[in-house]
C-alpha cells in the first residue's frame, strides 16, 4: 500500500502529491490564516454579485454559481495545494479534506480513504462513509447530469466500486486499474458530500435522491451555513463557527446577490457597495483603470469558447456550410471587441496553454473562401435560417452578435435567442436539446480528452448536440484509463479524436476564457481555481 497521510502543521492544506505510488516531501504551502476563537465569523458581511439566481442548490446538477456556494456549503474529500506564488490551485498536488490520507493498492486497483473522525455536518452529526457513499451514489443511480458525468471520468461507473470498510473507512474499486484522474476526480464541487440523514428526514415521498428537496435546502459540512433566501434576488450563507477545518471564516456572512446588468455590477464595485463579482471584459477593462478595486485575470484551461452545431440539421447538414461558417468567424475581432484581449486567441479545440495543442491555420478568417463554399453547398442561393441560443448579457451574446454579422455578408441568417443562464442551462445540461450554441465549459482539470468527454461522448451530461461517434466513445474513455504518467498514448488517442471532430468540422473555436474579477481593496488573501471560483472561508481583512 501507498499511504498517504496529513501532516500535523496545517493539515489540510499540506503537499501529498498526485503521484499515486510512494509520498512526497510536504512543505507548508499558501493557507488560510489561523483565527482566535473570537475572531471566527467576527466580521462584516461580503457581498458577491452574480447575474442570474440559481433554479436550484444542487452541487451535482450545478452551475457556476451554484458551484461557488458548493464549495462553502459542502466539504469535499480532497482538494488542491495552492500555489504561494500565484494563489491558484496547482491541481498536480491534492491535498487532504474531508479525508484524513488515502491509500493506493500496489496493483492500482483500490483506492482507500480515510475520514477525519472531527468532520461534521452544521446539525453536529459526523461525517461518515455512508455518507460519502450516498452523495456518490445519487450521482450514478440519480443520473444527476454533472455529477453523474464527473464520477464517470474517475473511473467510477457502478456502486458495486464502493464499499464502507468503517463509518471513517470508504474503498473503491478500479477493476481496470487507477485512471490519470482516479483521485483527483474526488476534489470537484460536483462530488462534495452531503448528509443522507437530513435528506432522507426532509424529501417528500417520492423524491428518492432529493432533487426537490435539494432544490432550496442543504446540510453540509462546510465552513458557510445556507441562510437567508431571498427568492430571485439574494442567498446568503452564515459563518460556521463550529467549522471542523482549517479554514475557518472570518466573514460573518457572504450575501450573494443578484444582479443582471454587468454595468450595475461595475458600478457596485466601484462604488464599495460590493465585494466580488466576476464582470465581463468591458467591465474589467473599465474597473483596472479606475484603480476603485483590485482586478485580476485567470487564464483558463481547456475554456474554449465555440461555436457548435448538430451535423444532421439543416443548414449544417452540408459540410460546405459548415467549413463556410468557420471561415467566415473575425476570429481576430473576437479577441479585440468582446474579450478587449483579456483572453487568449486559439486556433484549434485544443486550449492553448493544453498539452497537445497545435494551432490549426484551418481556424482563419478567409471571407471570400466562405463564400464559394456556400455557393458550391447544397443551399447555395437560399441557405435555411437558424436560431442560436445565447445566455443574455454575457461575452458569448457579444460574440454572438459579431458572428451574425460576418455571416449575414455570406448570405447565411442566424437569430439569436437570448436565453437566463437557467433557461440555457435546462436546454443545454437538462434536456440535451440544442441544434446550435455558442458556449464555453471551463472543465476541472487542463485536460482536451475530459473536455471532449463531457462535450462528445455519446451519453454525456453535456452533450447537447447529442453527438454520437463510436471512435470517439471509445477513445475519450481509454484516454482516461490511461496513467498520467504514459503521455504517448494518451496522446495517439487524442489526436485521432481531435482529427474525427475537426474532420467533420463540428465546431468553431471562437477564444480562450479568462475569469475575469473584481475584488474589494478592503479584502485580501484571495486565493483562485482556473474554472472560476474562490474560497471564501480563506478570506481576511488587508488590514
Amino acid at each position: 500500500m501507498s499511504r498517504h497521510r496529513a501532516l500535523p502543521i496545517l493539515a489540510a492544506f499540506m503537499t501529498a502529491a498526485v503521484t499515486l505510488a510512494g509520498t512526497a516531501e510536504a512543505e507548508p504551502v499558501f493557507a488560510p490564516k489561523p483565527l482566535a476563537a473570537d475572531e471566527v465569523g467576527a466580521g462584516p458581511r461580503l457581498i458577491y454579485l452574480h447575474h442570474e439566481y440559481p433554479a436550484t442548490l444542487d452541487p451535482q446538477n450545478t452551475s457556476a454559481f451554484v458551484g461557488q456556494m458548493a464549495m462553502e456549503l459542502f466539504d469535499t474529500l480532497v482538494t488542491y495545494e495552492i500555489d504561494p506564488a500565484t494563489g491558484i490551485a496547482d491541481q498536480t498536488k491534492i491535498v487532504p479534506r474531508l479525508a484524513t490520507s488515502w491509500d493506493v493498492s500496489p496493483d492500482k486497483k483500490t483506492l482507500t480513504f480515510h475520514l477525519n473522525p472531527n468532520a461534521k455536518f452544521w446539525d453536529g452529526s459526523p461525517v461518515t462513509a455512508d455518507d460519502v457513499y450516498w452523495s456518490i451514489q445519487r450521482a450514478l443511480e440519480g443520473r444527476m447530469g454533472w455529477g453523474t458525468t464527473q464520477i464517470e471520468t474517475g473511473g467510477i461507473f457502478k456502486t458495486d466500486q464502493m464499499k464502507v470498510i468503517d463509518p471513517q473507512t470508504i474503498q473503491f474499486t478500479y477493476p481496470d486499474g487507477m485512471g490519470r484522474y482516479s483521485l483527483r476526480n474526488f476534489a470537484s464541487m460536483s462530488l462534495t458530500v452531503m448528509s443522507k440523514a437530513a435528506c432522507e428526514k426532509g424529501r417528500a415521498e417520492g423524491d428518492t435522491w432529493c432533487v426537490d428537496w435539494i432544490k432550496k435546502n442543504a446540510m453540509g459540512s462546510g465552513p458557510y451555513k445556507l441562510g437567508e433566501q431571498q427568492s430571485g434576488e439574494a442567498i446568503t450563507i452564515t459563518a460556521n463557527k463550529d467549522y471542523w477545518g482549517d479554514a475557518k471564516p472570518y466573514y460573518s456572512e457572504v450575501m450573494f446577490r443578484v444582479v443582471p446588468d454587468p454595468q450595475t455590477r461595475a458600478l457596485l464595485m466601484e462604488s464599495g457597495e460590493a465585494d466580488f463579482a466576476f464582470v465581463t471584459a468591458n467591465e474589467y477593462a473599465t474597473l483596472a483603470k479606475s484603480g476603485a478595486v483590485k482586478v485580476f485575470s485567470v487564464p483558463s484551461q481547456q475554456d474554449v469558447a465555440v461555436l457548435r452545431w448538430k451535423p444532421d440539421v439543416a443548414p449544417f447538414d452540408d459540410i460546405k456550410i459548415r467549413e463556410a461558417v468557420i471561415k467566415a468567424i473575425p476570429y481576430d475581432r473576437l479577441v479585440k471587441e468582446v474579450c478587449k484581449d483579456f483572453c487568449t486567441p486559439v486556433q484549434n479545440l485544443v486550449g492553448v496553454s493544453t498539452p497537445g495543442y497545435v494551432a490549426d491555420p484551418y481556424f482563419t478568417t478567409d471571407v471570400e473562401a466562405a463564400k464559394k463554399l456556400v455557393a458550391e453547398s447544397k443551399y447555395a442561393g437560399n441557405v435555411p435560417s437558424f436560431e442560436v441560443p445565447v445566455v443574455q448579457g454575457s461575452s458569448n451574446m457579444a460574440a454572438a452578435v459579431i458572428i451574425q454579422d460576418a455571416l449575414r455578408g455570406i448570405g447565411i441568417d442566424m437569430q439569436i435567442k437570448p436565453l437566463t443562464q437557467n433557461a440555457f442551462d435546462d436546454a443545454a445540461w437538462g434536456k440535451r436539446d440544442l441544434k446550435v450554441s455558442i458556449h464555453s465549459m471551463g472543465p476541472w482539470w487542463n485536460d482536451f480528452m475530459y473536455w471532449a468527454y463531457w462535450m462528445y461522448r455519446t451519453d454525456s451530461a453535456t452533450n447537447h448536440i447529442q453527438f454520437s461517434n463510436a471512435t470517439v466513445d471509445k477513445d475519450v474513455l481509454a484516454a482516461l484509463l490511461i496513467p498520467q504518467d504514459d503521455e504517448p498514448d494518451y496522446m495517439k488517442l487524442q489526436n485521432e479524436v481531435l482529427g474525427i471532430l475537426n474532420g467533420e468540422h463540428l465546431a468553431a473555436p471562437l477564444f480562450q476564457v479568462n475569469w475575469n474579477a473584481a475584488v474589494s481593496s478592503r479584502v485580501c488573501d484571495v486565493n483562485k481555481f482556473p474554472w472560476g471560483t474562490i474560497t471564501f472561508s480563506w478570506l481576511r481583512p488587508c488590514n
